[in-house]
């Protein structure tokens, strides 16, 4: 900080209060102060939101009750890049009137290159943690977005903004946020926690391993903590559904095309009679996750069978994707996926498959992912234009050379600077840090069972590691919400008296969202710790969370 910012930071630390929550009318004054100050290049924007509604455009679109809170943005670490642009770690950062006294810092998604509003939904229910009292800091990672198919990816070509995006945004964004929560509050957070899911999950692992000492806890949701792996076993998947596709209006496979939201459903209905009553209560929910074995080439239809069936190339090409995609030498690219009934909603569709007759497709493991590949995760980046055609032609062991041909630091597998594979976590351990890992069982584009080998693999190195880490898998859920599920718990609150009282969570609550696609909204389950799973007691409404135990 330049010597002004400092005094100026300086005067307005030794004005705040000595305690926490500030009136409104003191935190209007210091915004204004912020603001003042702020010719400084790391803060362009500072200002006081009264108490009310907010309303975000997104996607997804979000509106959520807010305390008045000062609000502040800039921008840190900039530089200009060996491909000639201006790049910075964009932030923001919320202080609340009625903090709690603690630190949430927001995790991403997808490539980042957006600031999105620094307010805390994920993982906390139906209540922002914004609302609750934290102190939230959001970021772009180093980079925005520009325009086009492969916008949001041409960062990858600067080194130094891969890094950022990769993880340098964590520790630059965190001392910032901390230096004005001391300047506003007149006192440091109690405690830091970080809560993310996706992009945002692998962003909190990368945290324990790298920065373990920033973050007393850690919320980690369908953590893409393989990202450049799973990228390529994406594309894998697009090349055995473009396969079996029909021939579109380019002449290229239709992708869209490939399943039919009539196949899918039959999958779903197959797999619910095969496994929703192996937990004891056939709801529509298959919470014994381990105990459901399903064999979609037994829906191949026999000669002459015209219904209630699949084709066989369309049960073989499922078959092949739930297994997993080989390389050449025959080894798993990535991992298996589970059976879950949630495949057949458009969470799922979204990603694998698209939208027919799409000239090109609108699958996300064509629009996003292959950018991705190209440009950000593969050594030395690869400039591409057609993106479908990059990824029918895609050479699957080359990627896998591409993408790990850096081997940064505190990886075991090697990757690029996404990364955040480590078993190594003994540091964040040994200072009393706490991780919660969630994910959806019929998540499209990370695979809940390698979030399960994860977390025993860190049972395997610790002997048992449930005095500082609960996995907890949510039937029916797609990517990080969505689907027939129990989707909305808070898993902040849980994480924070573990932290804060050393009342590890035995389970979680989740309740059904009144949405198109929920069978049963308002219905509530607990979700349990891995391996553990939500059985029936045998009394009581199937639909309330109290007539279950876990397993």
């Amino acid at each position: 900080m330049k010597q002004g910012n400092w005094m100026a930071g300086l005067a307005i630390g030794a004005a705040a209060m000595a305690c926490g929550p500030v009136s409104a009318q003191t935190l209007r004054e210091k915004c204004e102060a912020l603001a003042s100050a702020a010719a400084a290049p790391d803060i362009s924007q500072a200002t006081f939101v009264a108490a009310g509604q907010l309303n975000f455009a997104g996607p997804p679109p979000v509106s959520i009750s807010a305390p008045a809170h000062c609000l502040i943005q800039g921008a840190l670490a900039q530089h200009v890049g060996i491909d000639g642009k201006n790049y910075a770690i964009g932030y923001e950062l919320r202080l609340p009137e009625n903090w709690n006294g603690k630190f949430v810092f927001q995790g991403g998604g997808g490539s980042d290159g957006v600031l999105r509003p620094a307010i805390g939904v994920q993982a906390t229910g139906d209540t922002s943690a914004l609302a609750k009292g934290y102190a939230i800091a959001s970021t772009d990672a180093g980079h925005r977005d520009e325009p086009g198919p492969i916008g949001p990816y041409l960062f990858g070509l600067d080194p130094q903004a891969r890094a950022d995006k990769g993880y340098n945004h964590i520790p630059v964004v965190t001392a910032k946020a901390e230096e004005l929560i001391r300047q506003v509050y007149g006192k440091p957070q109690s405690r830091a926690y970080f809560v993310g899911c996706s992009n945002g999950g692998r962003q909190g692992m990368a945290a324990t391993q790298r920065y373990p000492s920033l973050f007393d806890g850690v919320v980690a949701g369908a953590p893409a903590y393989r990202v450049p792996r799973a990228a390529i076993e994406a594309m894998a998947e697009v090349q055995t559904l473009a396969s079996i596709a029909p021939k579109g209006a380019d002449g290229r496979p239709d992708l869209g095309a490939a399943l039919s939201m009539d196949d899918l459903k039959l999958v779903s209905a197959e797999i619910t009679k095969a496994c929703d009553a192996a937990d004891g209560l056939a709801d529509g929910m298959v919470n014994d996750v381990k105990a459901c074995k399903f064999d979609p080439l037994a829906l191949a239809c026999a000669a002459g069978q015209t219904g209630a069936c699949l084709a066989p190339e369309k049960a073989n090409a499922i078959d092949r994707i739930f297994k997993g995609a080989r390389l050449s030498g025959g080894g798993l690219l990535y991992s298996e996926w589970p059976y879950d009934p949630g495949i057949a909603s458009p969470g799922w569709t979204a990603w694998k498959i698209g939208s027919p007759a799409k000239v090109p497709p609108d699958a996300r493991n064509v629009t996003l992912v292959p950018g991705s590949v190209a440009y950000y995760f593969s050594t030395p980046p690869e400039k591409v234009t057609d993106l479908y055609q990059y990824t029918l032609s895609f050479d699957l062991d080359r990627g896998v050379r591409a993408v790990e041909a850096v081997v940064p630091p505190f990886t075991e597998s090697g990757g690029s600077a996404e990364a955040a594979d480590s078993t190594d976590v003994d540091a964040f351990r040994q200072h009393g840090g706490k991780m919660i890992f969630y994910h959806g069982m019929a998540d499209p584009i990370f695979s809940a069972n390698d979030t399960m080998a994860y977390v025993e693999a860190l049972a395997k190195r610790y002997g048992a590691s449930d005095d500082f880490t609960r996995l907890y898998l949510v039937p029916g859920m797609n990517h990080c919400a969505g689907g027939p599920a129990t989707d909305q718990f808070d898993a902040l609150t849980a994480l924070d008296d573990w932290v804060d009282k050393g009342r590890p969570p035995q389970r979680l609550i989740a309740k059904a969202r009144d949405i198109p696609g929920v069978p049963w909204p308002g219905r509530t389950r607990p979700l349990c710790p891995y391996p553990g799973y939500a059985r029936y007691s045998g009394a009581g409404s199937i639909e309330d969370a109290a007539s279950f135990n876990c397993k």
